[in-house]
């Protein structure tokens, strides 16, 4: 057997003839259908259509096999098939990761049944049979997990969120796990995020399809799968502050993109959200509590990225306001340490202009030219000493050269020895006694 089989009666996939203890030959007619439909007990998972089969017995000569009703190969493509077997596959490896994660929970493969009647059980009709829904039923409720390759369109997306809700109660968990694809993963960049505690990381965002919208809407959660990862989506909204009175935005410096924002909605995106964020987990992660999709660690990683957001708003808000500040207070004159120079005095000059304390200047006598320079006076009308002029302080302080270095002199005799003839004659007698 080539192609899987779907069993009606008992609800599970025959993954193998050769464990199909107590398959029935032939088409096995019952009420199996939707609405107690009277159809096949086998179905073809490619073309939907109903299933012979034959040599099942001990004694049968031939291999067990399935044939279709019509005697004839399948209908449906042969791309059709193998996207049908490798669809049912994935939910099989998913199913079997489950029941090891969680030992002891009914883990299990449900075909969900549309509920409107021209949509048929999987029939010909149907554009592309979907796979098998994983159903989970566990002491915290019942999850169901759609493991497709692609969301169909909105509107069977709400139909199949009304089969779950009226096959296994309004109360069940819907989540669909999609694939890491181009057509279900638009790439919209990466966002950087500082969850307080965490450090920094970097989350893929992309942008949500209307398919996947869809599913929100109906109350379910949208999940991207890629080997052991699991992709968490939260909402994230760009927008763009708006100045307020004492705020100047416009940052000429490494903070030049603070004007552009974002804040987030969780633990499910909400409809208006300009992106979707991704928050990563592995899928031991996921299941690390049985019998229930335990997203506790991302929803406390969306719950940090919001306190984060307060405290970013308050800096930037913050620095908006010192900015404005400092371009309202006039710059502080720069201190200089030069003493202005003492200008000498006119003799036409008021008064008034003197500094406080000075004696008055003498006035000149009558008679005298104007070229006759002032006698200053003291108290008794005697004459006084001329007021020294002490000259301004000058700009550098003076150079002052460096000392000379010595001035090597010449050796000095030592005691009792003389220079000169005389010196030396004597020296020369001293010895011819000694």
């Amino acid at each position: 057997m080539s192609d899987r089989v779907w069993d009606r009666k008992r609800r599970q996939l025959i993954e193998s003839l050769h464990q199909g203890a107590g398959l029935e030959t032939g088409l096995a007619r019952g009420p199996y259908g939707v609405g107690g439909r009277t159809c096949g007990r086998y179905v073809c998972r490619a073309c939907g259509q109903d299933l012979i089969a034959r040599a099942l017995g001990p004694a049968a000569k031939q291999q067990p096999h399935f044939r279709h009703e019509s005697g004839s190969e399948c209908p449906a493509s042969r791309q059709r098939r193998e996207r049908a077997r490798d669809d049912d596959q994935v939910v099989i490896d998913l199913r079997d990761t489950l029941v090891r994660a969680w030992p002891g929970i009914p883990v299990d493969l449900v075909l969900v049944h549309p509920p409107e009647p021209e949509d048929g059980d999987g029939g010909p009709q149907t554009p592309v049979p979907q796979p098998p829904a994983i159903v989970v039923c566990g002491p915290e409720g019942t999850v169901v997990v759609e493991r497709v390759r692609a969301l169909p369109g909105p509107d069977r997306v709400k139909a199949r969120a009304r089969a779950v809700r009226a096959q296994f109660g309004p109360g069940a968990a819907h989540v669909w796990f999609l694939a890491k694809d181009p057509l279900q993963f638009t790439r919209r960049g990466t966002l950087q995020v500082r969850p307080r505690g965490l450090g920094g990381a970097d989350h893929a965002t992309v942008a949500p399809t209307e398919e996947q919208l869809a599913v929100i809407a109906a109350g379910g959660g949208v999940y991207w799968l890629d080997g052991q990862q699991v992709l968490i989506p939260y909402g994230v909204h760009d927008f763009v502050h708006t100045p307020r009175e004492g705020e100047d935005w416009d940052f000429n410096d490494w903070r030049r993109d603070w004007p552009n924002d974002w804040r987030i909605s969780h633990p499910v995106p909400a409809p208006t959200a300009t992106r979707w964020g991704l928050v990563p987990l592995s899928l031991h992660q996921l299941t690390s509590t049985k019998a229930a999709f335990s997203l506790r660690e991302a929803r406390e990683v969306m719950q940090r990225l919001e306190d984060v957001e307060r405290a970013r708003w308050r800096r930037r808000r913050a620095d908006a306001r010192e900015l404005h500040a400092s371009r309202q207070t006039p710059p502080t004159p720069a201190l200089s340490f030069q003493r202005p120079a003492v200008l000498p005095s006119r003799s036409d000059a008021p008064g008034a202009a003197r500094p406080a304390g000075d004696p008055p200047l003498p006035q000149p006598r009558p008679g005298a030219g104007a070229d006759a320079a002032p006698v200053p006076s003291g108290r008794d009308g005697q004459q006084s000493a001329p007021v020294p002029v002490i000259p301004p302080l000058p700009r550098h302080p003076p150079l002052i050269p460096p000392p000379a270095p010595p001035v090597a002199l010449p050796p000095q005799p030592g005691p009792g020895k003389r220079r000169g003839l005389r010196g030396a004659l004597r020296n020369l007698l001293r010895r011819e006694k000694s």
